[in-house]
């Protein structure tokens, strides 16, 4: 049937079906849902749903093989539904990271903001290409290779312009440089 609905007789057959392998679709899912009953009856109905796209073939099963098919398809939708809570279970964290509104730490924004504008001042003053390197890697976060080849030089020399934008930036901002730690001198950049 191309419009989604099924026949009187087939409605019947199916709902004949159901009386007689419900109750035990029913306890496997249970079995399946650690005892989960909301979930149980879900996976039992989409099991009759999908066997209601499926009838055609279906209808003509021994009770058995019908009995074995439903249980299949229950256990494949179990598991596909388990797969998809798993995934979501592993990025939530994430997510609750993502979105989670953190304190504002008003001195550390005011340091970080000043410090930010120290930088781009001094990168500012850079000689043209050593500021065009500056600029693509630290502000549109491109890669050294990227770099090179948007500037038509050799990635080397973008690795040189970087190391030289560095020790200025170290040189002219003295101790309370943010080029400390990870971002130091001789980390990848």
């Amino acid at each position: 049937m191309s419009d989604g609905m099924i026949s009187p007789h087939h409605a019947e057959e199916l709902a004949a079906c159901f009386a007689a392998h419900a109750r035990e679709l029913f306890g496997y899912a249970s079995w399946l849902t650690r005892g989960d009953r909301a979930q149980a009856e879900d996976l039992v109905q989409e099991a009759f749903a999908a066997a209601c796209f499926a009838w055609q073939s279906l209808r003509s099963l021994a009770e058995e093989q019908r009995s074995y098919w439903l249980r299949k398809t229950l256990a494949n939708i179990a598991m596909s539904g388990f797969r998809r809570e798993t995934a979501f279970r592993d990025r939530l964290p994430r997510i609750e990271i993502r979105y989670r509104k953190v304190q504002a730490d008003l001195p550390e924004q005011v340091f970080s903001s000043i410090m930010l504008e120290r930088c781009w001042r001094v990168i500012q003053g850079m000689p043209k290409r050593r500021h065009a390197v500056a600029v693509l890697r630290w502000q549109l976060d491109m890669k050294e290779a990227d770099i090179a080849a948007i500037l038509g030089i050799k990635p080397k020399t973008v690795s040189t312009h970087l190391h030289q934008a560095r020790r200025a930036l170290i040189a002219q901002l003295g101790p309370d440089n943010p080029l400390t730690g990870d971002h130091a001198e001789g980390a990848s950049s």
